[in-house]
């Protein structure tokens, strides 16, 4: 994790700090983030105490814990359900922002550069974490339904925030710098609250 987020400071000092191609990066992750917990339930194996589900979302207008015996499918399928157009609009936002000329526009290049690291930590920690590892014979679908709430959210907040630093500093450098140490603690953060809920599953 942290490898992945140091590759993807390299990259953006490498290209000259552009925050804008950070911005595209996060969100690009984001999805990922979403997905890769999607395939994760398909693949769940454990079973699900309702009393152990604590999430304030609901899901389609249902409360997490509703969802235990569901169909795994069903499952994914409420997961992606419930956060795709928020991830498409936030992405078509900062698609716009590009274009406005209060940024330097991000090039494909960087954004395809700094994705990589990113989206090799995530892809890779599923196959050696949760198939190589088994946890999908322990980890129970509805779980794994809540486990991203917090990251997806968290993701969301800092790519505003940078949005909001960007257009105040003139600080490229700074802004980016920033944005990278607080999704980095989000990161670990987020990774202890999952390995200690599989620990204990």
């Amino acid at each position: 994790m942290l490898a992945a987020n140091l590759v993807t400071l390299a990259v953006v000092w490498w290209q000259g700090w552009p925050a804008h191609a950070l911005l595209l990066v996060y969100w690009l992750e984001t999805g990922v983030v979403i997905a890769v917990s999607a395939v994760k339930i398909t693949r769940a194996e454990g079973t699900d105490d309702p009393e152990q589900i604590r999430t304030l979302m609901t899901f389609d207008g249902d409360p997490a814990e509703s969802y235990v015996g569901e169909d795994n499918r069903a499952i994914a399928d409420a997961l992606v359900l419930e956060f795709v157009m928020d991830w498409l609009f936030v992405g078509f936002f900062f698609g716009v922002v590009g274009l406005t000329g209060e940024f330097d526009a991000a090039t494909p290049v960087t954004v395809a550069l700094a994705t990589v690291s990113l989206v090799s930590y995530h892809v890779g920690s599923y196959w050696f974490k949760y198939v190589a590892r088994r946890e999908s014979e322990r980890r129970g679908p509805v779980s794994l339904l809540v486990e991203p709430v917090p990251y997806f959210w968290g993701l969301v907040v800092v790519q505003i925030f940078g949005l909001g630093a960007v257009a105040i500093t003139e600080s490229a450098a700074g802004t980016v710098v920033v944005l990278l140490f607080i999704k980095t603690s989000a990161d670990l953060l987020a990774h202890r609250r999952e390995r200690k809920r599989a620990l204990s599953e």
